[in-house]
C-alpha cells in the first residue's frame, strides 16, 4: 500500500508510530505523539490522511495486511510439504499466528484494541476489513484440504467451524492481554496443541 505523492520511508514512520499510539486505545491516542514519534509535521500528517479516523483505518489496514502476508509466505513457501488433513493443516496455521504475535507483539496489541475498543462509527468499517481479509486468507490456506480423519458421522463443515471457533477463541485470548511480550510462549503452543488434540480424538475416525 502507498499513499500518492508521500515518501514511503516516511510514510512507514507515521504508519508504525500509530501503531504503537493507537495501542493504548482510539480515544488516548495522540497525534501531536504520532508526529513526534515519526519525525513528521502535523500539517503534513493531515494533508495526506486527512484525519485521525482514516490514518486509524489505515494503520488497521496496513496491520491486517501484514499478517495477511505472514500467513500466505508461509503457506507459499511449503506448499508441497503443507498438512492436507483438517486437524494438522489448522494447527500448523495456528502455531504460525502463535509465532507471528511473538514476533511483534506491539502490532498485535494494536490489532486487539482496535477491535475491542475502536469508536462506533469505525466499528462496521473495522468489521468488514476483518471479513474480507479472513475470506481471502483462509480461502489460500484450506486449498485442497482433506476431511478423511473425521469419524464418518461428523460433518466437514461443522467440524471446520468449531475448529476455527477454538483457534480464534485462543487469539481473542492473546490479543487481550496487556503484555503479549511477556507470555511463556512454549506453554502457550503446548496448551493449544493439547485443545487440539482434545478436538481431534472427539472429532476424528477411531484407531481399529
Amino acid at each position: 500500500m502507498t499513499t500518492p505523492g508521500m515518501d514511503e520511508e516516511k510514510r512507514q514512520r507515521i504508519i508504525r508510530a500509530s501503531v504503537e499510539e493507537f495501542g493504548q486505545g482510539y480515544a488516548l491516542a495522540s497525534t501531536n505523539e504520532i508526529v513526534r514519534k515519526a519525525g513528521v509535521s502535523k500539517g503534513l500528517l493531515f494533508h495526506y490522511f486527512g484525519s485521525k479516523k482514516n490514518l486509524f483505518l489505515v494503520a488497521f489496514r496496513e496491520a491486517t495486511a501484514k499478517l495477511q502476508e505472514k500467513l500466505l509466505a508461509w503457506y507459499e513457501a511449503d506448499k508441497e510439504n503443507v498438512p492436507g488433513d483438517i486437524f494438522h493443516r489448522l494447527t500448523r496455521l495456528a502455531l504460525i499466528k502463535l509465532r507471528l504475535f511473538q514476533e511483534d507483539p506491539t502490532l498485535y496489541q494494536f490489532l486487539a484494541v482496535a477491535i475491542q475498543d475502536s469508536p462506533g462509527d469505525v466499528k462496521q468499517e473495522l468489521q468488514a476489513l476483518i471479513d474480507t481479509a479472513a475470506e481471502e486468507g483462509m480461502g489460500k490456506v484450506l486449498d485442497k484440504i482433506t476431511f478423511s480423519d473425521l469419524r464418518p458421522d461428523v460433518d466437514p463443515r461443522k467440524a471446520l467451524k468449531l475448529i476455527q471457533l477454538v483457534m480464534d477463541g485462543f487469539q481473542q485470548d492473546y490479543l487481550a492481554r496487556k503484555d503479549l511480550a511477556s507470555l511463556d510462549w512454549d506453554q502457550e503452543v503446548a496448551e493449544f496443541t493439547e485443545v487440539m488434540d482434545i478436538l481431534r480424538k472427539g472429532l476424528g475416525r477411531r484407531d481399529p
